[in-house]
């Protein structure tokens, strides 16, 4: 199947870049690294997708489209790369469950020391992902369709999703009837508070979602230097979860446990254990199990893929197969 790519990045020497640009609706061949000659018009692009997807009985189409939305520090390379490790470990590890990948490719530096100005910029093109990617999927598929449209946020990507959603009824155009099924948070770096009870933001980006599921880990070290980047002020919802009394749309999925059992790959190495911390995810056969399930939406969360119940409640990853 060929890679769906929506990005917003600016083009130097024939490559994408790390700065804003234009909308750019890509299909890429499977093997390929995105390109600008990629670009193709957004009714190919929609039509495309939609003809991935199988016919009922009724002749209705059926299936998943899943938005991935990346984090900090990521080239168009990147992005790449890990949009395609999310696609082989749903295949490997997901018991059946293929959703349609659609990156959002949002047009982050690639630079450790630009984490501020990729927040900007990440703040700046939230609303593209409302306006230019998922409102367009919802509405060009006919009214019998059963495709069902959910979204994974790693990283600052979170905060892309929680800004894209949390003003998505701030204008004519953005706050129309529509209304995505899973949300799902992996490392999310976005302030804990942002998520208590009654937040205006919150109350918008639920009212357009069925259940939203944030996976944290209290050992995320590049969530401590995200915090201490923001003068300390505001704990991360992927390192330490969602407060007492977030909405009862959502959940918390504690991974710590299941990170303590995975060897760190590169000890010696400081900076290559701070990035494991962060994305070890996306490497873990347990995680793309109780991920799969999560997507599909087809049991309560109490029962998803062997997890288990902490002390206070908090439903944790399962730590073994």
């Amino acid at each position: 199947m060929p890679k769906f790519v929506i990005t917003i990045r600016s083009i130097s020497d024939g490559q994408f870049g790390g700065g804003l640009g234009q909308v750019r609706y890509l299909i890429v061949p499977d093997g390929v690294a995105p390109a600008p000659g990629h670009s193709v018009t957004r009714q190919a692009w929609l039509k495309a997708i939609l003809g991935t997807f199988r016919r009922g009985a009724g002749g209705a189409l059926q299936g998943d489209a899943l938005f991935v939305i990346h984090g900090y520090n990521d080239t168009s390379a990147d992005v790449d790369a890990w949009s395609v490790s999310i696609a082989n470990g749903l295949a490997r590890h997901g018991d059946g469950y293929a959703p349609t990948l659609v990156s959002f490719d949002w047009p982050s530096a690639g630079k450790p020391f630009a984490y501020l100005p990729d927040l900007d910029v990440a703040a700046r093109t939230a609303i593209d992902l409302v306006n230019y990617a998922v409102r367009p999927l919802l509405k060009a598929q006919s009214p019998d369709c059963q495709v069902r449209v959910n979204a994974l946020a790693h990283s600052m990507g979170a905060f892309v999703l929680r800004a894209a959603l949390g003003h998505a009824d701030d204008g004519d155009v953005t706050g129309s009837d529509w209304t995505l099924g899973q949300l799902v948070m992996a490392s999310a770096d976005v302030e804990a508070s942002s998520f208590a009870s009654g937040d205006k933001d919150t109350l918008s980006m639920m009212g357009h979602a069925y259940r939203l599921t944030n996976y944290f880990n209290r050992y995320d070290e590049a969530l401590m230097i995200s915090n201490a980047k923001r003068a300390g002020v505001e704990d991360r919802v992927g390192r330490l979860g969602l407060p007492a009394g977030a909405p009862a749309s959502t959940v918390n999925v504690d991974c710590s446990p299941r990170y303590e059992a995975i060897p760190d790959p590169d000890p010696l190495n400081p900076i290559k254990t701070v990035e494991f911390s962060h994305s070890w995810y996306f490497n873990d056969p347990l995680f793309y199990r109780d991920l799969a399930q999560t997507l599909r939406g087809a049991v309560d969360r109490n029962v998803v893929a062997k997890r288990t119940v902490e002390a206070d409640g908090t439903l944790a990853l399962a730590t073994a197969p």
